[in-house]
């Protein structure tokens, strides 16, 4: 029988994707991050127009984010500790990244923060639609605010080229 050490998490079972076939499984490379209102018009790219970031689905069910606005060297912002919106939190964090665990339910992915690169999200859960395209990867995080104000993160990711790995 396996004991975990102090440093190892405790391992649970939880839903995977269950091969290396699935579709999210494997590196993805950010595209673009945009908000955008209620009829999907964009109303701004918050980490900048180039962006960078990694994304990486493994078979047995973990993932990794990382995303940097490489135009923005400034601190964090005052109040970041706390619940911010995510346009907000772009614009004021250069680098954002978290890792943790994923299940994938249906057209929807569900990550399990195990560390983050802000406090808050250390244990929490963020939940997201996903849609593939060719090599594209939208992720859809919930809408934050309501009626004319509603505003949805698009993240958009592709599969690197054999030769940029």
């Amino acid at each position: 029988m396996h004991t975990p050490s102090r440093t190892e998490p405790h391992r649970r079972s939880a839903p995977r994707p269950h091969s290396s076939e699935h579709p999210l499984v494997g590196a993805w490379l950010l595209s673009t991050v945009a908000i955008v209102d209620g009829s999907g018009h964009t109303l701004e790219h918050p980490l900048g127009p180039h962006p960078t970031g990694l994304l990486a689905y493994t078979a047995d069910g973990h993932v990794s984010v990382s995303m940097l606005n490489p135009e923005l060297e400034s601190e964090p912002a005052p109040g970041t500790a706390g619940p911010v919106d995510t346009a907000t939190l772009f614009r004021t964090s250069p680098y954002l990244g978290y890792a943790g665990t994923y299940e994938v339910a249906g057209d929807r992915v569900v990550h399990h923060l195990k560390v983050a690169s802000l406090r808050p999200w250390v244990g929490a859960t963020q939940e997201r639609r996903w849609e593939i395209a060719g090599d594209r990867l939208t992720l859809h995080p919930p809408t934050e605010g309501t009626g004319q104000n509603a505003r949805t993160p698009r993240l958009v990711w592709h599969r690197p080229a054999a030769d940029a790995v």
